[in-house]
């Protein structure tokens, strides 16, 4: 009965080429977010294997995966508090919900030996944009718009989708935090809302982009941006680079 529950084991006699791989995978360095992480290791066009583990686990080594020995695609996203797993394909931001602090890897690899050892360099795959509106006037209220929603588990590559969320910021404040997902295009756009429909929309992807920001970058950089909606003028600030000032794009 024992031998019927191991079909695959292989023996010393035999050829152990066939043998799966005991893949061990573990961070170059201490993760800089909190929250969970999802590895998903992709054979041949899929997701053939995919753990969900807490950060503690993941840096401690626990993250041990049980694979064929096959040229192999290895994707890790860390930092995930709000995000969700959708059908184990992709990394999905709620509605109304901003995109999780995530830093990612995607990388391939050889699988050769019947145990391994697999270290990934995580890089930040998010943006925070610090905004400040003057003249917003009572009644007033902002969203951003977009269409990426989420990540794909196979690639780490953003995927298409409706993104809308809400800033967050105190009530009596000019100030708001948005983070954003890395974009495909600059369909970005910051919207004024009174009484739930959109009064005015900045074309906020192009005002980005305007400033020589790129969201190809390995690593994001975080934005810092100022808008009076009673002037026709944005101040951007990218982070590590100087301000520069620029006329308001409207749709």
């Amino acid at each position: 009965m024992v031998a019927l529950l191991l079909p695959c084991a292989c023996t010393v006699k035999e050829n152990r080429s066939g043998c799966p791989c005991d893949l061990l995978i573990r961070p170059t360095e201490k993760l800089k977010t909190e929250g969970s992480v999802v590895v998903s290791l992709v054979q041949d066009g899929s997701v053939v294997k995919q753990e969900m583990l807490s950060r503690e686990d993941f840096e401690s080594g626990n993250c041990m995966i049980t694979v064929s020995r096959k040229p192999t695609m290895i994707t890790v996203f860390t930092g995930i508090t709000n995000m969700s797993l959708l059908k184990g394909r992709r990394l999905g931001i709620k509605t109304e919900n901003q995109c999780d602090e995530l830093f990612s890897s995607n990388t391939s690899t050889d699988l050769t030996g019947e145990s391994m050892e697999y270290q990934v360099s995580l890089h930040k795959n998010f943006a925070r944009l610090l905004l400040t509106v003057y003249n917003l006037k009572e009644g007033m209220t902002l969203g951003i718009s977009g269409k990426v929603s989420g990540y794909d588990l196979l690639d780490a590559a953003p995927y298409e989708g409706d993104f809308n969320c809400l800033p967050e910021g105190d009530k009596d404040s000019r100030d708001y935090c948005i983070r954003l997902p890395r974009q495909l295009d600059d369909d970005l756009s910051l919207n004024v809302i009174v009484g739930g429909e959109t009064v005015r929309s900045i074309a906020l992807g192009a005002l980005i982009a305007s400033s020589g920001y790129s969201f190809k970058d390995e690593d994001l950089r975080d934005i810092s941006m100022t808008v009076d909606l009673e002037k026709s003028y944005a101040a951007l600030t990218i982070e590590g680079w100087g301000q520069e000032t620029i006329p308001i794009i409207e749709y």
